[in-house]
């Protein structure tokens, strides 16, 4: 078996992760259809690493500190439950979390999950509390809207003067960064990494959606992502001034009206599970909870 770290990925290692995602369809991974925007993201601005453990040239495993989110995105394949390498994996996650702590002076909570359904669930738990993880009180909800083939979910409520379309490529990259920060009033998201999502094989711009007021300049955007019939909606947001007005429901149903006119079956969306307002919103648009995903984390600090 073989441990190898990368500084940035080449298109080859991007397209055999994202296979690795859809390994097992019964236990999905929770970031199966969105990971494209996840592994296009800050990483590698930060001089963190991507590792891949591989045997005969099949991935066994994989991890990256992301420090958009402080969480560890990692994949063990199903055989490797439980393993001596899951472990090592983990406390690789660590010793990434600490040397980040070290070059920025930031202190924080890095974070592991995966859904309650998974049937290694007691397995990975008790691996991360050995470790000395936490369980957090929150957990991610997921909420599916599932989608009939013949019926089309209803056109979305665009209230005037906004309207809603794709995102002009490279030419709105600044645009949508102010726009994303704004809204989530954080300044993790970058020129870099959104013009990295642009180039992912899996990156679609007709499924990259924003709301734009009546002079045509976006004020919320909604990036969908496909994987076989399975639609994500991540991220989602709107800029503080316009919130309140309906935009979010109409970017969603935008959503998952596009999706399901490029094939999706079902349509994911996440939501923290004390924003009680997202998720109200969600289930008003058809959404029901369908999973939960528990989350952990270590003190940085």
């Amino acid at each position: 078996m073989t441990h190898k770290q990368l500084n940035n990925l080449q298109a080859a290692d991007i397209l055999r992760l994202q296979d690795t995602l859809t390994h097992d369809p019964i236990h999905p991974h929770i970031h199966t259809a969105d990971m494209p925007f996840r592994v296009t993201s800050t990483w590698q601005d930060h001089n963190c690493e991507f590792a891949i453990w591989e045997e005969d040239e099949q991935i066994l495993a994989w991890a990256v500190f992301q420090p958009a989110w402080w969480n560890l995105d990692c994949w063990v394949h199903p055989s490797q439950k439980g393993s001596p390498m899951e472990k090592e994996l983990i406390e690789w996650g660590i010793e990434q979390m600490n040397s980040y702590r070290q070059r920025t002076g930031e202190t924080f909570w890095g974070s592991v999950e995966f859904f309650e359904d998974e049937k290694s669930k007691a397995q990975t738990a008790d691996l991360l509390l050995d470790l000395g993880f936490k369980k957090f009180e929150w957990s991610t909800v997921r909420l599916a809207h599932n989608l009939s083939a013949d019926a089309a979910p209803s056109n979305p409520e665009v209230p005037k003067p906004f309207s809603v379309r794709p995102l002009r490529g490279n030419a709105e990259v600044e645009a949508y960064v102010d726009l994303h920060r704004a809204a989530f009033g954080s300044d993790k998201m970058t020129v870099t990494w959104r013009e990295r999502t642009l180039q992912h094989p899996a990156y679609r711009p007709e499924l990259d959606l924003v709301i734009a007021d009546a002079d045509d300049r976006p004020v919320g955007f909604c990036i969908c992502w496909l994987s076989g019939t399975l639609g994500h909606i991540e991220p989602l947001g709107v800029h503080p001034d316009y919130q309140g007005l309906g935009l979010g429901m109409a970017l969603e149903q935008a959503a998952v009206a596009t999706l399901h006119q490029h094939g999706a079956q079902t349509v994911f969306i996440d939501h923290t599970s004390f924003n009680e307002t997202a998720i109200a919103l969600s289930q008003k648009n058809g959404f029901k909870q369908a999973n939960n995903a528990l989350r952990y984390y270590v003190e940085i600090d």
